[in-house]
């Protein structure tokens, strides 16, 4: 053991004491996490572009279509993709808009020519839309933010929720027989905290003796 004296900061004197009343081991903060880390996350959705090939790998994930260039704006059926594009255009659709699934394995007439529709592509065409994109789209979230104390990082998120998308936190442990730095360094603020908090208490008490 040594003894070492520093000095703080105001600002690191009061977060080591909130680390030590929000984060003691067993804490509600901790959400039943030992040697807790929390991260803000953003939501970052993975797309998988579609393929007729895959669809048994994915067709749980929800498929959204676009004819924007851009990838910028998508529709959450096909249906909604050819209303719009109609709308668009102020035209009238050449036949009722239906669901792929309510025109498979059916034949059309479209501009002078018939068409089996089979897939994504055959739908499409009855419509006279040439060109789409379709993706199927896996919800994820990436860590953008790390800190000691769960409620700071509830307030990052109030002051920079204009940078993220559905943010949330999540409680991170420092993993499985981590005899690195991290939880040498974590018990360290915590000893501090717990310390700053006591000689507080004393204080406080001989004030109102």
């Amino acid at each position: 053991m040594k003894n070492i004296e520093i000095e703080l900061t105001d600002p690191q004197e009061q977060f080591l004491k909130l680390f030590a009343e929000k984060q003691y081991p067993g804490a509600k903060d901790n959400v039943c996490t030992s040697n807790a880390i929390h991260a803000v996350q953003t939501y970052r959705p993975e797309y998988i572009p579609y393929h007729q090939d895959q669809v048994e790998y994915y067709d749980g994930l929800p498929l959204k279509f676009t004819t924007d260039y851009d990838y910028e704006h998508w529709y959450d059926s096909e249906e909604e993709l050819v209303q719009e594009w109609f709308e668009r255009r102020e035209e009238n659709p050449p036949f009722e808009i239906k669901p792929y699934r309510e025109m498979e394995y059916e034949t059309f007439e479209a501009n002078d020519d018939e068409i089996f529709v089979m897939n994504y592509d055959d739908y499409f065409k009855v419509y006279g839309i040439e060109w789409y994109a379709a993706t199927w789209i896996k919800d994820d979230y990436e860590p953008v933010a790390f800190f000691f104390i769960l409620d700071e990082a509830k307030r990052y998120i109030e002051y920079q929720r204009h940078n993220l998308t559905k943010p949330r936190t999540y409680t991170y442990s420092s993993g499985y027989s981590n005899y690195g730095d991290f939880n040498h360094f974590r018990d360290l603020l915590l000893s501090m905290g717990q310390k700053l908090n006591k000689e507080e208490s004393i204080v406080v008490q001989s004030k109102s003796v």
